[in-house]
């Protein structure tokens, strides 16, 4: 994707090729991520879908163009909680590394 000076979600005009319009169920953690955001929605953590979109846009090229939608919803999510206090990034991903470990464990 060739990155736009608006950002690289701004592809507006841009020859990007043919727009995949295949509709495709979604994968039970993409469900659970979309349940996610509607009750941090329903519980007032987060304001609206503008306020997720500026978090998405904020990941940067790399970040944008490399993760899939829900994957960008996903770390969209954790800066917004990080940035309202709610749980830090670093929390976030210490609960990664131990959920990990216990996956691993026989």
């Amino acid at each position: 994707m060739t990155a736009h000076p608006s950002g690289p979600h701004d592809i507006g005009g841009l020859d990007e090729g043919p727009i995949d319009r295949a509709e495709h169920e979604l994968t039970f953690w993409e469900l659970r991520v979309d349940a996610m955001v509607r009750l941090l929605f329903k519980a007032g953590v987060l304001s609206d879908f503008a306020e997720l979109r500026r978090a998405t846009e904020a990941l940067g090229p790399h970040a944008y163009e490399a993760l899939s939608y829900f994957e960008r919803w996903t770390a969209a999510v954790a800066d917004l909680l990080d940035e309202k206090g709610v749980v830090s990034n670093e929390e976030l991903a210490a609960r990664m590394v131990e959920i990990r470990r216990r996956a691993a464990a026989p």
